[in-house]
């Protein structure tokens, strides 16, 4: 398939009890992948277990790639889930169900708070709570430099999840027992909660957008695709955190939140501008992990980004010996690798964790967290 666009990176991440390991499942079940990720053999070479492995997996959705970085949820592997974010174009944080478990997630949002990370949040499991939308957000409001923007609302029956409405479409759909959503009318008793929610989450918006700010002022409310092209904009320059819904389990909002990302999620000549990297000159790339194979030996884990690179190409004086591509528990050999990519390449011995690679030499960045 030829891509549109080159690749772009997110890492998800999120606390133990989260059911982190569900929602991947669910969201590589939704995209093109191979197969459904597993504990990587980086990690399973270290003799780590599932939640301190770091899993990398590639997918494609709609004529785009997408590589998925399945971060460590141990506390024991939040430093390796710092070099992956510092990578990536946006971070996906997984959310649990318990209010009283959010303070779990402070060090990790403090984190993309304070280096700038264009970040979501992904409301889990809601469908079996009856948890409060509202309680979540104002739990994790206070531990979040940055307003909490709800981009789509429960439709309940009861204590029940049986629908969500999208704010910026006003499209509705509703959840059954065999993971399908389909297209349903907003219920005349939640016209008016959805009103005022999508009246929120447009004041919201506006704080950070002077453009929607005078059309909100004159009545006037843009169309979607302007919506998400300012909401695009707010997320790249970190100034607010969109916040989905849904059930990893049952695969309920999975899909809305791939087509959210695919509309707004930074690119990597954005991510690359926000590192301050420049865009002329030959192949760069970084490397965020090294481990060592029983067979291929000692592996790069890199992005790169900018120009392409092939098997046998020299990067600092090193000469590259093999270019593998990680889909979970396996690696796929490739002759070549694009800007954008993540790959698994060997034999740079010399090179560390968060060391930028060109053909010039290796230098390292004096804000790679420690």
């Amino acid at each position: 398939m030829k891509l549109s666009a080159p690749p772009r990176v997110v890492a998800v991440v999120g606390p133990q009890g989260v059911a982190k390991a569900s929602f991947m499942e669910s969201l590589m079940r939704l995209a093109h992948t191979e197969e459904v990720p597993a504990p990587p053999s980086p990690g399973a070479a270290e003799g780590r277990g599932p939640a301190e492995a770091l899993s990398v997996v590639t997918a494609e959705f709609q004529g785009e790639r997408w590589t998925f970085i399945d971060c460590p949820s141990a506390p024991e592997g939040f430093q390796e889930t710092q070099h992956a974010l510092m990578i990536s174009d946006a971070a996906l944080v997984v959310c649990g169900a318990q209010v009283d478990h959010a303070g779990a997630l402070a060090p990790l949002l403090h984190f993309l708070d304070a280096r700038r990370i264009p970040h979501l949040l992904f409301l889990n499991a809601l469908d079996e709570s009856g948890a409060s939308v509202r309680a979540h957000l104002k739990s994790l409001q206070v531990l979040s430099g940055h307003p909490l923007v709800l981009r789509e609302m429960p439709l309940r029956e009861g204590e029940r999840m049986v629908g969500v409405v999208d704010l910026v479409s006003e499209t509705s759909w509703g959840m059954t027992a065999d993971r399908e959503a389909s297209l349903i009318p907003i219920p005349d008793s939640q016209r008016p909660i959805e009103e005022a929610a999508r009246r929120q989450m447009l004041e919201r918006l506006a704080d950070q957008d002077d453009e929607l700010l005078e059309s909100l002022v004159e009545d006037s409310v843009p169309p979607p695709e302007t919506l998400h092209e300012q909401m695009a904009r707010a997320l790249r320059d970190n100034r607010l955190v969109p916040v989905f819904i849904g059930s990893a389990e049952r695969s309920w909002g999975l899909l809305r939140l791939l087509e959210g990302l695919r509309q707004e999620a930074p690119t990597v000549e954005e991510t690359r501008m926000r590192l301050r990297l420049t865009a002329e000159g030959g192949p760069l790339a970084q490397c965020f992990k090294t481990y060592h194979l029983p067979e291929e030996g000692r592996q790069c884990l890199m992005r790169l980004w900018r120009g392409h690179v092939e098997d046998g190409d020299t990067l600092a004086g090193m000469r590259i010996d093999g270019l593998l591509r990680p889909q979970g528990a396996t690696q796929h050999s490739v002759k070549s690798a694009l800007m954008g990519e993540v790959l698994a390449v060997g034999r740079l011995d010399q090179v560390r964790a968060g060391d930028l690679v060109g053909a010039d030499g290796v230098s390292r960045p004096i804000d790679w967290p420690q």
